[in-house]
């Protein structure tokens, strides 16, 4: 991974001179957390933001990106996360009937959006 960023923070500065530069050109991306990725110190998903530096590097889609990168068990911490905070149950930890339910409908987004053969 480290040699992919090296990579990455070389065809930034080949194209656009700067990391402030390329950060300017793509105001989608927050700067820290380029600036973060870069550095190799980015506190969360690290391959995933690489991903979307790149992609805004390469002009490639940023759906693309993000359907490459969301895995079943990220799903289902988002989707248990939100069914849990609109619960009306006392007990808010999920019930073990709404957990495996959740999991299916998670691993059903992750193979939706897994890309196609042959596309």
């Amino acid at each position: 991974m480290r040699e992919d960023i090296d990579g990455l923070r070389r065809a930034i500065r080949q194209r656009y001179g700067s990391v402030h530069v390329f950060c300017q050109a793509n105001p989608a991306l927050k700067r820290a957390t380029v600036y973060l990725v870069l550095s190799g110190k980015y506190p969360g998903n690290l391959e995933r933001q690489a991903a979307k530096i790149e992609a805004a590097l390469t002009g490639k889609a940023a759906l693309e990106v993000s359907r490459q990168a969301l895995t079943a068990r990220e799903a289902f911490e988002v989707l248990q996360g939100a069914k849990c905070a609109h619960c009306r149950r006392l007990d808010k930890r999920g019930c073990p009937e709404c957990q495996t339910q959740t999991m299916r409908e998670a691993q059903a987004l992750e193979d939706y959006l897994r890309p196609k053969e042959g596309t």
